[in-house]
């Protein structure tokens, strides 16, 4: 294989896939992943993940906006169920200041609900301390075919894939960027590193302050129909957010929003223990919003990670090296749903040599040290 490359993206995870199909066709591409993606191994797996415009504010609308977009075009373009338009439906008690501040954005597919036409139409228990509101344009994704149609995607397009390659460090030589991997030297004029719990193995190069979280999410078996038309759901009552979805293949997945203790560094993560913590609050979760599912058998739980900044916003910054090097951390545990919108981002970048989203900029935390 010839070793110099237009681009080079190492990791194919959510975002550096879509990368991968958005870039291949345009200019010769080396997708450099450390496993074989989709995988179990990061943060993308679990079978759904939620897509929404409602919650969101600043420099997330907009992105949001278009995200939904690509979806439902992706959707179009193949027999594949990828993406469900079910709706999405918001809950929490008034005085959650978090709660308050979701409703207040400006979206206008967000209408608040009664309490009676919660109850009529969804498997949901109210109380008279909650509001609702209604999304009509949030629905989930899957992600793991989402990801193997993006590399797929990519390989079609000419895009060249080398699984089972783990990254080491890049260095710049006059003009080329020679990215160092345990197979090898492969060498490129532009490179993104979209390295998901990885990125954490730069933290002192970058100065990226960031934490890896473990996260567990919960499947319920239920032969009720009632939940098949439930939609996805975020529930946020006195700062926890509990979140969800339909039911899928006979099972309803719930999760707890950042839950879950925290990995010092990637190679720690370990995904054979359960947080027993984690099943107990999602019953008493259900118990009280939700009790038509209180008795369903756990039929397994599954782990991801969250790779989270501290203030849970994306790094998508230029190497302050260099311009033609992107680091694409765009995770947090919020992440997955604008990974079709990448590589428009990331082309743009690339362009104009300009970082737009101030939310996302290295430099906020604190400059690196070069």
């Amino acid at each position: 294989m010839d070793t110099l490359f237009d681009l080079i993206i190492v990791g194919l995870g959510s975002h550096g896939s879509n990368c991968f199909s958005h870039f291949s066709g345009k200019m010769k591409v080396l997708g450099i992943e450390q496993y074989v993606s989709p995988h179990t191994k990061g943060s993308h797996n679990g079978e759904t993940r939620i897509v929404r415009e409602m919650g969101y504010s600043g420099e997330y609308v907009d992105i949001a906006r278009r995200s939904l977009e690509l979806w439902q075009k992706l959707q179009d373009s193949t027999s594949e169920q990828i993406y469900v338009n079910s709706g999405g439906i918001l809950f929490g008690h008034a005085t959650d200041s978090q709660f308050r501040d979701y409703t207040q954005f400006n979206n206008p597919n967000l209408q608040q609900l009664k309490h009676q036409e919660v109850e009529s139409r969804f498997p949901i228990k109210t109380s008279k301390e909650q509001q609702f509101y209604f999304d009509k344009s949030a629905g989930f994704v899957r992600p793991e075919i989402a990801i193997s149609i993006f590399i797929n995607q990519g390989i079609q397009k000419g895009g060249k894939v080398i699984n089972n390659c783990r990254y080491i460090n890049h260095i710049y030589k006059d003009d080329e960027i020679h990215v160092y991997t345990d197979l090898g030297v492969f060498r490129s004029k532009k490179l993104i590193l979209s390295l998901g719990m990885g990125i954490k193995r730069l933290q002192n190069t970058y100065q990226l302050d960031v934490a890896i979280y473990k996260q567990q999410v919960v499947f319920f078996k239920t032969d009720n129909k009632n939940f098949d038309k439930l939609p996805v759901f975020m529930s946020e009552n006195n700062s926890q957010e509990v979140y969800g979805f339909p039911r899928v293949n006979g099972e309803v997945k719930v999760g707890l929003h950042h839950f879950g203790p925290s990995l010092e560094h990637p190679d720690l993560y370990d995904q054979t223990k359960s947080e027993e913590g984690t099943v107990n609050q999602i019953r008493q979760f259900l118990v009280k919003y939700m009790p038509e599912l209180k008795d369903a058998a756990v039929s397994r739980v599954e782990t991801c990670v969250y790779t989270s900044t501290r203030d849970h916003n994306f790094t998508i910054d230029f190497d302050p090296r260099s311009k033609n090097t992107i680091i694409l951390s765009a995770c947090s545990g919020h992440g997955f749903k604008f990974c079709i919108v990448m590589g428009e981002i990331l082309e743009e970048m690339f362009n104009t040599g300009v970082q737009k989203y101030k939310s996302f900029q290295l430099s906020r935390f604190q400059k690196p040290k070069f």
